[in-house]
């Protein structure tokens, strides 16, 4: 399974993927992500071997699909859609990440539209979240471009490997919003 956008190509991560997606599962300036940085190297590959794993089930038994965001065949980011979030699968989540290298280009943008394409063509969901730390204005901003709407700006979150508490942001699309913003 592919998704395509302008530049890039969304994939499946797999397994060999491993050292494209340390550099920046790894990149030990992330601040305001729940699981990353990966400490290790062995961390990232055990991230990549589940991966792989997941995208071996049926597509219907998948609850999170984790794609690897390529740029002329290098992995530059990494994005996912989860319905593990909602007990009954009726929504999705979403999130992304791009190696500081590549940030600034209106690829998080691309990536993110096309997971909510692919969301609301694939899924049987009729709405999507994706939330942000109320510090990351890039995450907050790309949300925005891709049609999401901020439905709460009072959560907050707790990064389990620092303790720190800071504020978060919860942005909503519906199937309706998407599909009046394609026309």
């Amino acid at each position: 399974m592919e998704l395509k956008t302008k530049e890039l190509v969304l994939r499946p991560i797999h397994l060999g993927d491993e050292a494209q997606v340390h550099e920046y599962a790894g990149d030990k300036s992330i601040t305001m992500m729940f699981w990353l940085p990966n400490d290790t190297f062995e961390e990232t590959s055990d991230f990549v071997r589940r991966c792989d794993e997941d995208w071996q089930k049926p597509f219907d038994q998948i609850e999170d699909f984790e794609f690897a965001i390529t740029l002329d065949g290098k992995i530059i980011g990494g994005c996912d859609c989860d319905l593990s979030h909602s007990y009954d699968h009726s929504y999705a989540t979403l999130g992304w990440i791009i190696n500081k290298n590549y940030r600034g280009k209106g690829y998080a943008s691309q990536a993110g539209s096309a997971l909510i394409d692919f969301a609301f063509t694939n899924l049987k969901i009729d709405r999507i979240l994706a939330q942000c730390d109320c510090k990351n204005p890039a995450s907050f901003g790309v949300m925005k471009k891709i049609g999401m709407t901020c439905i709460d700006d009072k959560g907050t979150r707790t990064y389990p490997r620092t303790g720190i508490t800071s504020g978060e942001f919860t942005c909503q699309i519906t199937r309706a919003e998407w599909e009046a913003l394609k026309k």
